[in-house]
This record gives C-alpha cells, sequence and structure tokens, in this order.
C-alpha cells in the first residue's frame, strides 16, 4: 500500500507540473511610478523609486513597479499637494521651540494615485494624511501602502471597474 500511496504521488506531482499556468501564475503587469508635486523628505529625482519600492511591497498581486520619467503607456501618476494647516503649513507670528520638539515638524499631504494602461486613463484614488516626510517616515509608508491597496488591490477601484457593456434589458442610465 506504500508503494501504490507513493506513486500516485508522484503522478499527481508530475500532473501539477505539466498542467498550464493558472492566473495565479501569469506574468505581473510592469507599471511606472511618477511623481509630481512636493513630497516632504524627497527631492524630485528620490520620490519615484522610493515609491516603486514601497508599492512593490504594498501586497498586489499581479503588479511590478519601477520608477519611471517620461509618460509610458503602462504607469500610475501619484500628485502631491501641501495642505497648510496650523501645525506646520501656515506663518507663526512667534517661535515656539517647545511645540516644535513635542510634536515634531508635521506635513498635511493630499495625494492622487492616477492608473493609465496603453495610455488610456482607468481610474484615481486620492486621499490626505500628516506625516513627517522622508524615506523613514511610517505614516508616510502606510499612506502609501493603503493607497496603492485602494488603487490595485483586490477590492480596489481598479479592480471594481465595470468592463461589461450593458445587457440589452437593462434600461439606459438617465
Amino acid at each position: 500500500m506504500t508503494g501504490r500511496f507513493i506513486a500516485g504521488l508522484f503522478a499527481a506531482l508530475t500532473l501539477a507540473l505539466t498542467l498550464p499556468a493558472t492566473a495565479a501564475e501569469t506574468p505581473a503587469i510592469a507599471l511606472s511610478v511618477i511623481t509630481d508635486g512636493p513630497l516632504p523628505g524627497f527631492g524630485d529625482a528620490s520620490a519615484s523609486p522610493w515609491l516603486a519600492a514601497l508599492m512593490d511591497r504594498a501586497g498586489v498581486s499581479g503588479w511590478d513597479f519601477a520608477p519611471a520619467t517620461g509618460a509610458p503607456p503602462d504607469r500610475v501618476e501619484w500628485h502631491f499637494a501641501l495642505i497648510p494647516y496650523a501645525g506646520g503649513g501656515v506663518r507663526q507670528f512667534f517661535p515656539m521651540p517647545q511645540v516644535q520638539r513635542m510634536f515634531g515638524n508635521l506635513h498635511m499631504v493630499s495625494a492622487e494615485a492616477r492608473l493609465y494602461l496603453d495610455g488610456q486613463y482607468q481610474t484615481l484614488v486620492f486621499g490626505q494624511a500628516v506625516i513627517q516626510g522622508g524615506a523613514q517616515d511610517k505614516a508616510l509608508a502606510d499612506f502609501v501602502a493603503r493607497m496603492t491597496q485602494q488603487l490595485l488591490g483586490e477590492h480596489g477601484a481598479y479592480r471594481s471597474i465595470d468592463m461589461g457593456l450593458p445587457s440589452p434589458t437593462s434600461p439606459p442610465h438617465s
């Protein structure tokens, strides 16, 4: 009986190795990552590679990310904007070093991430966060990972686009 079990296991393993690739094994779509606007703690050239590496670790399957310049056809365009608030985006009338030591130098940012495939706009997500900035900022890393999930994750904006045509029996939109 042990011999039959081993022979059956070997046959099953051989069959599994010869089956065609499943959807989970299909090659990932390569997306270029482009940034626009001020991102605290980064220069113009350093934000895109950092975002691409972080997006790769965000846990979205089927996508690969690489920094880019220009406008390749398959891309994610990030647009960042600083939002002024009383914690640091507006002019201070008198110096408050003790407050700055207590709360740090925080920035409120808004971000949009737009997805383009074959040069065609697909969808976008947007959000806001309070960050310190720079590659070591956990709040910024969590914000980018969350936005990546919202854009490309299993239940994200791209996956929820209805790509089908309306059925002949459905009423027209008014």
